[in-house]
């Protein structure tokens, strides 16, 4: 969608083609936030010291194959593209002033101003075409279809203790409310469901053509540039392209084979990307001369889930971002009931740590474990705060209840005195305020994910053994970083590294120039729409 609108912009006749019949693949799912260094406005003095720090920090989160051209794309060309996205599109982005680097160690990472969040959107601006938009995880929508962003929750928790609250989420509920009267979910849409909006609305107001519901199924060269082979419910047609052909298609999360040959056996059950990525954009890129960029840290980027069967025999997953595993009153155990990682960093880099385990253990099994008391506060997983779900998830099998540690370790299959001294040595560390084992809640981003109200440590405190409560995690990926080689104006390269004319790959399709690495909020929706901008604006040129 950026691709096409910043196109559209320069006075290109588009063509977009979606394969289903909604938009926003993973991106309606998530945060919805753009990882993009420099993008707020600076003094011209500023602007060189910004941007060293920034290549500073990329350099040494991504290591010895860091792309230096591409970390310098970036860093011109996302404030440009936040420019362009603010003067000429309808989508509307705002800088979280708070919001750490993910890996605060190392040099150039900052505590704020890298990230970039969507406002809340009025959906009902898109008339009939708001049922275009993907919804949200069913499991991260409340009363059954009311968007809430993590500014909401702590409101609705207060809402029957503080008045102000109270009239805050009285707000919500009655907007919902007449939403559910002419609409089948709630029109006031955040986070990344907000970024889709703004994206399609903006497609709305231009002269873009989107064909719904129809694959590219070929790609083939001719004298005047390309012809496209397209399949939908009209069946096929042909169609020729003069400039180029952007692929956008989402990486290859929801294709079987693909991650049989990438991902690593612990990650290849679970995923929180959008099943319609089914790498077709990369095997048309390969088609045409393309070639894969394999050599990365990691294969995809990481989030830890659970998962329960719904009544209608899906499967819901749940992704354990921040809402309890920073939280004080929590620690994670592997298969042999030890801790194996800081609960407290962020998803990918927990993620890390269970990956880790897994090569060390030869097991694949991860529990995250708290008390009910932990669970009233805070909520667990598919257990939202209070205590209302405690006994039907543990019906389902989703949540595991026990009134010690060797009792918890029985039903677990754990070993009942390694889960009893590890819980024994975490409640100590807890109580004296200072995790010497795993540094939890040190770095400026534990203390972010945190409970601010808990002191001395807003990520410890001590469990009660007696009311425990256990959940079953698993690593996942919440997208693909391998990917088509590229070079940093997102042009597709040939096996001897020449860019192939005409053919540009950015999103999931393109590999990654973070390789794996993981240094902040949106580290994939920002590069991947910031070369969409760098694509266009080279091929437009040309």
């Amino acid at each position: 969608m950026t691709a096409a609108l910043c196109a559209s912009a320069r006075g290109l006749k588009v063509l977009l083609v979606e394969s289903t019949t909604q938009v926003g693949g993973t991106s309606a799912t998530s945060a919805g936030t753009l990882w993009i260094p420099c993008g707020s406005p600076l003094g011209v003095n500023d602007i060189a010291g910004c941007r060293e720090a920034a290549s500073t920090y990329l350099q040494a989160c991504i290591g010895p194959g860091a792309d230096r051209a591409k970390i310098d794309a970036l860093l011109e060309s996302g404030p440009e593209l936040l420019r362009f996205l603010r003067g000429r599109t309808q989508v509307r982005l705002e800088s979280v002033p708070h919001h750490p680097d993910y890996l605060q160690a190392l040099p150039g990472a900052t505590l704020g101003g890298r990230a970039f969040a969507p406002e809340p959107f009025d959906g009902r601006r898109l008339g009939r075409s708001f049922s275009r938009v993907r919804p949200p995880l069913p499991e991260f929508m409340v009363f059954g279809g009311m968007m809430v962003s993590k500014t909401d929750i702590p409101i609705l928790l207060s809402a029957l203790r503080e008045p102000r609250a109270f009239l805050q989420a009285a707000r919500l509920v009655a907007r919902y409310a007449r939403d559910r009267l002419t609409h089948a979910r709630g029109t006031r849409l955040v986070m990344g469901n907000a970024l889709v909006a703004q994206l399609l609305d903006s497609l709305l107001h231009s002269d873009v053509e989107i064909a719904f519901d129809t694959r590219v199924t070929q790609v083939a060269r001719t004298a005047s540039g390309f012809g496209c082979t397209l399949s939908g419910a009209q069946g096929e047609r042909q169609v020729r392209t003069r400039k180029a052909v952007v692929l956008a298609t989402g990486g290859f999360s929801g294709n079987p084979a693909m991650r049989q040959r990438w991902l690593p056996a612990v990650a290849r059950g679970h995923s929180v990307a959008h099943a319609g990525g089914t790498g077709g954009g990369i095997q048309l890129g390969l088609s045409l001369g393309g070639t894969m960029d394999g050599n990365h840290m990691a294969p995809a980027f990481w989030m830890p889930v659970s998962t329960m069967k719904r009544t209608d025999g899906s499967v819901a997953t749940f992704p354990h971002i921040v809402m309890d595993r920073a939280k004080p009153g929590l620690l994670a155990v592997d298969a042999t009931g030890n801790r194996f990682a800081n609960e407290a960093d962020s998803y990918h880099h927990f993620c890390e740590g269970m990956l880790e385990s897994n090569r060390r253990t030869g097991s694949e099994r991860f529990f995250l474990i708290t008390d009910v008391a932990f669970v009233e506060r805070h909520g667990l997983g598919l257990a939202h705060p209070g205590r209302r779900l405690l006994r039907r998830l543990a019906r389902a099998g989703y949540l595991t209840r026990a009134g010690s540690p060797r009792e918890l370790a029985q039903h677990l299959r754990l070993d009942p005195g390694a889960l009893e001294r590890t819980m024994t040595r975490y409640n100590e560390l807890a109580a004296s305020g200072m995790d010497v084992d795993f540094h939890r809640g040190e770095s400026a981003l534990n203390q972010h994910n945190g409970d601010p109200t808990h002191t001395p440590n807003p990520c410890l405190r001590p469990l009660d053994t007696r009311s425990l409560c256990a959940v079953e995690i698993h690593v996942a990926d919440l997208g693909t970083s391998v990917g088509l080689r590229t070079d940093s104006d997102a042009r597709v390269l040939d096996a001897e590294g020449q860019p192939i004319p005409g053919v540009y790959a950015c999103g999931n399709d393109m590999a990654s120039m973070m390789r794996g690495a993981y240094p902040g909020p949106g580290a994939t929706l920002g590069p991947g729409m910031t070369f969409a901008w760098r694509a266009v604006r080279h091929l437009s040129d040309c």
